[in-house]
């Protein structure tokens, strides 16, 4: 237990010291919107999609593509589940149908990308990637189809052909996994290139969530006080909710750790992206994406003492 609150105390220290870097470029202005536009195409179409496929490259066993499966089915449930919840909140706080919409988003779906890859990839090493890779795939299938139909200006259809172009990451996932069940491999110089590639995803997101954040006012964020309960649900209540109910039904440790510590991290950055193109308030879903953002440093440590 208190191995594992060391590690994900040193790595998320380790992984602060990139993000004060990306926070300082952005306050001193050698990072502007511009560049946090190239880094986020970057991370989305290229390194985050190498990564996931790179986590599939698994020697193959029946009982890891069934943990696999499971991991895509259980997370998928989550997401859902703490749409609902971030709903019931925002209803019971009574806030405007612009900032419910964020919230709603926001606790349904958190930063497995930018922030859950590398957390998880720092703490439990390259065999916990394939686990991320799958809750990852249900993240991008569920975000951009009902997670979208969340805020009412959004379009209506469902077209999940579109979704994939959008998203190479659900294609890496498909491709990753097929390779893995058959255990094909590509070509070793192949191979190593993608894994090249994939080694910039942590470093560049943890960059890019600090150029976020100085972005911001963090005073006025946190002066917000109605943050306070979409924050503990994100935050504390739904990955404490995951691990006392998985307990009962996931022996592998790592499986169980590898999906609480994706519910424990923040909302997605996806939250406020969202909110900017389909009329939500924008404001209200920066504030819920730093907030958290800044508080997971403190709670997901705290969380790794019960797993």
């Amino acid at each position: 237990m208190d191995g594992l609150f060391l590690a994900f105390s040193n790595s998320l220290t380790a992984l602060a010291l990139c993000i004060s870097m990306g926070f300082a470029c952005r306050r001193w202005k050698l990072i502007n919107d511009v560049h946090m536009t190239g880094m986020s195409v970057l991370l989305v179409k290229i390194g985050i999609p190498c990564t996931v496929f790179i986590a599939m490259m698994q020697p193959f066993s029946r009982t890891l593509m069934l943990e696999s499966m499971a991991t895509f089915a259980i997370t998928g449930i989550i997401y859902i589940l703490g749409g609902y919840l971030g709903l019931l909140v925002a209803r019971l706080m009574k806030v405007p149908s612009g900032v419910k919409e964020c919230w709603q988003f926001g606790c349904a779906f958190s930063n497995v990308g930018f922030l859950g890859i590398p957390v998880v990839l720092a703490v439990f090493g390259p065999d916990g990637l394939i686990y991320v890779a799958m809750a990852a795939a249900s993240f991008n299938i569920l975000s951009f189809t009902w997670g979208v139909r969340m805020f009412s200006n959004a379009p209506r259809e469902m077209n999940i052909i579109k979704v994939m172009r959008s998203n190479p990451a659900i294609p890496a996932t498909i491709i990753g996994f097929i390779l893995f069940a058959t255990e094909l491999r590509l070509p070793g110089p192949m191979e190593n290139g993608i894994a090249l590639i994939h080694g910039m995803t942590t470093p560049l997101s943890m960059i890019l969530i600090g150029a976020i954040l100085g972005k911001q006012r963090l005073k006025d964020s946190f002066m917000d006080l109605r943050l306070l309960p979409p924050t503990a649900t994100r935050l504390i209540i739904i990955p404490l909710a995951t691990l006392f109910i998985l307990r009962w039904f996931i022996p592998n440790p790592l499986m169980l750790s590898v999906i609480v510590t994706m519910m424990a991290m923040p909302p997605a950055a996806s939250t406020a992206i969202f909110a900017e193109l389909y009329n939500g308030d924008m404001v209200s879903a920066a504030k819920f994406v730093v907030v958290p953002t800044v508080l997971c440093a403190i709670t997901v440590p705290l969380i790794a003492l019960l797993l």
